[in-house]
């Protein structure tokens, strides 16, 4: 009674201060502030909620409370220099904040018409404090009083999402949410000329999702983009929406992403509006090509370095030096193992910053023996787990994505109503992809059959056990004779680390399981620790002319993590050379300047140009959208024989790229007809829907970028008797690099590597004998070598078209390693006079 007594004498004494203060301050706010603070140290906090709950009314209806004073009140509540506490969750309704019985605020009442405008102003108050925010100076406090806001900071009046507050609570029992000022503390006192972070964050750490918001809030007042590079588009736009989510904002406005042929951003707001966006590696090295100091950007995080993709090696080469020219540019580098601490030496940073995993427990179990056949046994375990094992979904790797639909088949034919399998990789469609990633809602087990896109980044909620098949495809790289191969062989040790870490991170009542398909003696002996950087393993052409156009004179020399050797690097520039897109003193030409922009490889440039010439530029440009996906002609065995019948129609006997060309202008037709039901005109016609649509975006993409460049409209032909022969002179000035001799026996011989390959079965070329042919490349599956895509084409034409480059001249054939140094393959200079000659005379 008597604190009540005494508290009720500060409000009058309140009241008597107001007007008559020495110090002017806004409308007499003097009175007001003495009695709040008075109420606070005598009544406590709780004493105090109840206080202002009735006093605070009373005092603005009699005087008029300024606005600005009851924001001041909120600054103070949220600074948490005052807490009150409201046992049964009532809160004050003067600023809508519900509180919990620790005060903190949790969410935000249904106001009344008449409280409308305090809720408003206290939402100007919170869009100020973000505006306030100095860049680099913020600490995780002030971030977390703006995430705990009723209202979004952003959005003056708008309450957060209902869901909002349950997904922030979920973010604050990550790891690397308990580290936030640490982390901060390390990004701010990077200097001028090390403004590079390295951090390592263990599986379920959290620091794809919480580490750029941590650096959003730290970069607002920038005023620039904050970007998160991702390997793979399926994780760039999954982590963006989930991002989204728990900012409480739409996808596409604060937060988006960019991938290739699709961006989410709102049309009416600007790319600038965007601040944190997700985005492919390869889509932000794209954008390096026109700005290699990245100035656009305030921070770019490098997620997932450890996979050490070929975009992100080069990214991380050209980062180094943008950071030392840029002003303001930082670089934050993720990684998930110990690879962490070798980009902490290349970037000369020290010690990595470390954030501990999630600690739940992954029970692993390996095969007693060796198995011959991966798939029976990890249809076997899955099937294992569905009869013996508790609740939980399971996660299968496999290979290849014809792996993920075989599997997806047998295991609902075998185990239906009790198991639902369903398929997960990069290009399946969005809506399958949501559905895969999404918690199940009818009670039945999934398994989702995925390849290695599930290793990393993504969340597949409820998994509780992982089958690892152990197996991948892994691609390599022959310089000499520009081959790739491409086979099966074991993850590293640092995939299988990975893949096991997936397994129980639905819950942590009780441990994950990892069902691993080889034996631990295998695991030990035969798993390299690491997989090879993709930069080692692969052509590097067409990255060797974007670092030219970029200025890179010696590329040779460029500071790379781990360079490629020296024979990939002479091999691009040879190729390049050959194309006229670098001299012979190894400067880039204007031709390899605009054969540097486009979105393709480089060799599609002159197929382009040349296409335009004869009046088939559009075609050209088609043709150049499908060499750069998949096949989309599904001709697969066992059903090659059936599948041939249903490509009759499209097929062209000397062409397989005009074959695949009338598969995509039938594709076309048949899409825009009323009422088609393209997924059964497919199946029917055994074509790729999926590779298809990304055909059609490539060649859109394409299309206006060779326009812009070119400054005219693309030509079409007419498809008339000169349609396939105008395109397929075309391809022979854009692909004759890439250009063989019959040997027999549907054995061609590379023109200057001499490696003998077959054309395969499903090609149309196939036991047809065609002398020459042009293609796009020579492969290795197995123990065979293969011409990929070719065109018949005649000598006279690579005659003709490349008379002013020295590619089919005699000094530039394969020879033998003799005295005299004899020409390898005489019949190819023997067939190249013999059409030179024809030339000559139908010259005269």
């Amino acid at each position: 009674m008597e604190l009540t007594t005494i508290c009720l004498t500060a409000l009058i004494i309140g009241f008597l201060l107001i007007g008559n203060s020495p110090i002017q301050m806004p409308r007499e706010a003097w009175g007001y502030t003495l009695a709040t603070v008075f109420f606070a140290v005598i009544g406590g906090a709780s004493f105090f909620g109840q206080i202002i709950h009735t006093a605070l009314p009373a005092l603005r209806q009699t005087h008029d409370t300024p606005e600005d004073y009851f924001e001041h009140i909120a600054k103070v509540l949220y600074h948490g220099r005052v807490k009150f506490s409201a046992p049964d969750h009532h809160f004050n309704r003067e600023f809508g904040i519900c509180c919990d019985q620790e005060g903190h605020c949790i969410s935000c009442l249904d106001l009344q018409d008449e409280e409308y405008g305090e809720i408003q102003a206290f939402s100007r108050m919170l869009h100020n404090r973000m505006n306030s925010l100095e860049r680099n100076k913020t600490t995780a406090e002030q971030a977390r009083m703006l995430e705990d806001a009723p209202n979004h900071p952003l959005r003056p009046g708008v309450p957060r999402p209902a869901e909002y507050f349950k997904i922030l609570q979920s973010r604050r029992e990550l790891p690397v949410s308990a580290m936030r000022q640490e982390f901060l503390d390390v990004y701010h006192k990077s200097k001028r000329y090390l403004k590079v972070v390295v951090l390592m964050g263990e599986t379920g750490s959290g620091k794809t999702t919480q580490v750029p918001q941590f650096v959003w809030y730290d970069e607002y007042a920038s005023g620039k983009i904050v970007a998160c590079t991702q390997p793979r588009r399926l994780a760039a736009t999954s982590v963006a929406s989930r991002v989204a989510d728990e900012m409480g904002v739409t996808l596409g406005e604060e937060v988006g992403y960019s991938v290739r042929f699709d961006d989410k951003f709102r049309s009416d707001i600007s790319r600038t509006h965007t601040r944190l966006q997700y985005m492919t590696d390869g889509l932000l090295l794209q954008e390096a090509l026109k700005d290699a100091n990245f100035s656009e950007y305030a921070c770019i995080i490098i997620d997932e370095a450890h996979e050490r993709t070929k975009a992100t090696d080069i990214l991380m080469a050209l980062l180094k030096v943008a950071v030392q020219k840029q002003d303001g540019l930082k670089v934050v580098i993720m990684s998930a193992i110990m690879d962490a601490d070798k980009f902490a030496q290349y970037f000369g940073v020290g010690q990595p910053f470390n954030v501990p995993g999630r600690p739940h427990p992954v029970d692993v179990y390996y095969l007693e023996k060796a198995t011959s056949d991966w798939m029976v046994s990890a249809l076997h375990t899955a099937k294992h787990i569905t009869d013996n094992m508790p609740p939980g979904d399971i996660l299968l790797f496999v290979p290849t994505i014809d792996n993920v639909v075989e599997c997806c088949k047998r295991l609902n034919e075998k185990l239906a109503n009790r198991l639902h399998a369903l398929p997960l990789y990069a290009a399946l469609s969005r809506s399958k992809q949501t559905k895969a990633l999404s918690q199940s809602t009818t009670g039945t087990r999934r398994c989702i059959v995925a390849t290695n896109v599930a290793e990393t980044s993504l969340t597949i909620d409820g998994i509780v056990y992982v089958i690892d098949t152990g197996i991948e495809m892994h691609s390599s790289y022959n310089p000499r004779g520009d081959m790739e191969t491409l086979e099966s062989a074991e993850i590293s040790k640092a995939s299988a680390r990975q893949r096991a870490g997936r397994a129980g991170r639905a819950g942590r009542t009780r441990p994950g399981v990892c069902f691993r398909m080889y034996t631990k003696e295998a695991f030990d002996e035969d798993f390299a620790p690491e997989q090879p950087p993709g930069i080692l393993s692969s052509s590097m052409i067409q990255e060797v002319l974007q670092l030219m156009s970029m200025g890179i004179r010696n590329v040779a020399g460029f500071d790379f993590i781990d360079p490629p050797d020296t024979e990939v690097y002479l091999r691009a520039l040879y190729e390049l050379n050959a194309m006229g897109y670098i001299d012979d003193h190894a400067k880039i030409t204007p031709v390899g300047k605009m054969g540097a922009q486009i979105p393709v490889h480089p060799v599609w440039y002159n197929a382009i140009v040349e296409g335009q010439k004869l009046g088939c530029g559009v075609e050209m440009v088609a043709l150049a959208a499908l060499g750069s996906t998949q096949d989309p002609v599904l001709l697969h065995p066992p059903r090659v024989a059936v599948a041939r019948v249903a490509h009759s129609r499209f097929t062209c006997s000397n062409s397989d790229h005009i074959t695949n060309l009338h598969a995509l202008h039938a594709y076309v037709r048949t899409k825009i007809q009323d009422n088609m039901d393209m997924a059964q005109w497919c199946f029917d016609a055994f074509i790729d829907q999926r590779v298809m649509e990304e055909v059609l975006q490539i060649r859109e993409q394409l299309k206006a970028k060779v326009q812009s460049m070119l400054d005219a409209p693309l030509t079409s032909a007419s498809f008339d008797d000169e349609f396939e022969l105008k395109i397929r002179k075309a391809l022979a000035r854009g692909l004759y690099t890439n250009s063989a001799i019959e040997k027999g026996e549907d054995v061609y011989m590379t023109v200057h590597d001499a490696v003998p390959a077959v054309v395969p079965m499903t090609s149309a070329l196939f036991k047809q004998g065609y002398p020459w042919v042009v293609f796009d490349k020579v492969a290795c599956y197995g123990n065979r070598i293969f011409i990929e895509n070719a065109t018949a084409v005649d000598p006279e034409w690579l005659a003709s078209v490349v008379q002013d480059l020295p590619f089919f001249q005699d000094g530039m054939l394969s020879v033998k390693r003799d005295e005299a140094r004899t020409i390898r393959q005489s019949y190819v200079k023997e067939s190249l006079d013999a059409a030179r000659a024809r030339l000559r005379s139908s010259a005269n």
